[in-house]
């Protein structure tokens, strides 16, 4: 074979193998897409969780409801999208003990390969890719509204895999952890009883590390859930039965 073709071929194997080994080793190519904020020092006690290389991770847990019950903590976590763990922060997110994460990142794949949570993550996890896409259509203000309406798919699959008590502790994220992400925790929350006041603080919390989410959005899918009879007739609307709601306030909800 000339000496030519020999290195062309050389290259078009080398390529492939530095970048594939290149994700094995680092989790993901750099993308450096998303500026990531510390947790706030002076957050409330057990809610936020340092994993150093994903932005605005926090337990979802430890809220009372209406009726005098509690979310369980450790079960439920929320965070932003997990490419770009440094060490540190995967050795911090092995230690939360995660057995199921669920990815609403747009993507065909979960996989390190297409953007997806890096490999540290997968060996840790089992993840569940949930894609969805919002701001496909309407005003500023239905900006959650319609994103439900568009990914319901979505959606009632991620609470399907909530129905299982197998999967727990479970990790949901997006890309910031703060829209689809803090739907998914408003949706949650309203269906274990937590009041709205402490739905929309929690929703909020994203403007403590800089990623605001869209309130006037909340108050209106709040607004409508209400309007639709609430909480557990808007899940139905979605395909979440009544029986997995069931099962899932079993999974989360404990008595003090």
């Amino acid at each position: 074979m000339p000496l030519s073709k020999r290195k062309k071929l050389a290259l078009r194997i080398t390529i492939p193998l530095v970048i594939v080994v290149g994700v094995l080793a680092y989790g993901s190519i750099p993308q450096g897409d998303l500026v990531i904020s510390p947790p706030p020092t002076n957050g409330e006690p057990g809610r936020w969780v340092h994993v150093e290389g994903a932005a605005n991770t926090r337990d979802a847990g430890g809220y009372p409801t209406i009726d005098g019950q509690f979310v369980k903590r450790g079960m439920i976590y929320r965070s932003g999208k997990l490419n770009h763990l440094s060490s540190d922060g995967a050795e911090s997110y092995r230690k939360l003990g995660v057995k199921t994460v669920i990815d609403f990142c747009n993507r065909l794949t979960p996989w390190p390969f297409f953007g997806g949570d890096e490999w540290r993550v997968q060996l840790a996890s089992s993840v569940h890719g949930c894609p969805m896409s919002f701001g496909k259509r309407g005003s500023r203000d239905e900006f959650y509204t319609h994103g439900v309406e568009d990914n319901a798919g979505a959606y009632r699959d991620a609470f399907e895999i909530l129905a299982n008590a197998d999967n727990y502790p479970v990790l949901y994220h997006c890309k910031a952890g703060t829209d689809r992400t803090g739907v998914m925790s408003a949706l949650l929350l309203s269906l274990l009883r937590v009041d709205r006041d402490t739905i929309v603080r929690d929703f909020r919390l994203s403007e403590q590390v800089n990623l605001p989410g869209r309130q006037t959005a909340m108050t209106k899918l709040l607004d409508e859930i209400q309007a639709k009879g609430g909480i557990e007739k808007f899940l139905e609307g979605i395909g979440v039965t009544k029986q997995m709601q069931e099962q899932i306030r079993a999974c989360l909800l404990e008595t003090k």
